[in-house]
């Protein structure tokens, strides 16, 4: 009997899935619709870009060119002008605490004319122009409606007259230099000399004010080496204090002064630097004469060096 011949199965022309099958599935046979959806994304994105750049071309060459602020611009004035025809107006400008300022500078610095808007003034730039003149160190602005601008300044103080390369300024008692043309109106002012005199100015006034009686008598003062203060009196006697414990010296002097009468004295010099001495220099020195010579002291002779 002969054996049978065993014919294997032919193999599916179809695709073969799960466990049995041993070739991949291509993408196209499983999701065959995805090139479709790509397509279609891109052709959206396209529309979407350019929609955005149809509306994004306009804006920035509004923006650009200035035609959207001009717009704006008109607009507002518009309104400004519409304001003022109902009567916010600026008709009048109050000024408080002038004193050396002129009138004249600080309308200059409000920059607005009677029949303006009050509401197109920009009180903050009004403001810092004040502040920038000479005299006044602070300002305030504020609208009272419907037609007036009120203006609060608040001048320097003039506390000295700075000697410098031979010239006379007027410091405030910030010792800022006041700018002013008429220096002579402030003859009677304290003269201080010294690069730094007028910033520690401030600090010898208040040392000075402690002895009231004096400070009438005190003319000029000044700052040696940016560290201590020489007083001129007006009998052209200079009174020297330290660096350190300048007020306890000058009213030392103020009890010396009242006990022996020093300001009326033939001297030039009042040494105050040594807390525990006090060195007085006379104008005049009284020489010695024949009369009151040591004994054994003889006059040189004269023409000869000794």
């Amino acid at each position: 009997m002969g054996r049978v011949k065993k014919t294997a199965a032919p193999a599916p022309s179809g695709p073969r899935f799960g466990p049995a099958g041993s070739r991949v599935p291509k993408k196209s046979e499983l999701r065959p619709h995805v090139h479709g959806q790509t397509a279609r994304k891109v052709v959206r994105l396209t529309l979407g870009v350019a929609a955005v750049f149809a509306v994004a071309a306009p804006i920035y060459w509004s923006i650009s060119s200035g035609w959207l602020v001009g717009q704006y611009t008109a607009a507002h004035q518009a309104f400004l002008d519409y304001t003022a025809r109902s009567g916010l107006a600026l008709q009048e400008v109050k000024v408080q605490g002038r004193g050396e300022t002129a009138i004249a500078d600080i309308l200059t610095a409000v920059r607005a004319n009677r029949g303006d808007p009050i509401l197109g003034i920009d009180i903050d730039a009004v403001r810092e122009r004040l502040e920038d003149l000479p005299w006044i160190v602070k300002a305030g602005v504020e609208r009272q409606f419907p037609d007036q601008l009120i203006v609060s300044v608040t001048e320097a103080e003039p506390m000295a007259l700075w000697q410098r390369n031979q010239k006379l300024f007027l410091v405030s008692r910030d010792g800022d230099v006041i700018e002013t043309a008429n220096i002579a109106k402030y003859s009677s002012l304290l003269i201080v000399v010294g690069e730094d005199a007028p910033k520690q100015a401030q600090a010898l006034f208040d040392i000075l004010a402690q002895t009231p009686e004096l400070r009438p008598h005190v003319t000029a003062a000044v700052l040696v080496g940016k560290r201590r203060w020489n007083i001129r009196m007006d009998n052209d006697i200079d009174v020297k204090l330290p660096e350190d414990g300048a007020a306890a010296a000058w009213k030392r002097f103020a009890e010396l002064n009242q006990q022996n009468d020093l300001l009326s004295k033939d001297i030039t010099v009042v040494d105050m630097r040594q807390p525990d001495r006090v060195v007085v220099r006379q104008a005049h020195p009284t020489l010695p004469t024949e009369a009151n010579q040591p004994a054994g002291a003889t006059e040189a002779p004269k023409g000869n060096d000794t």
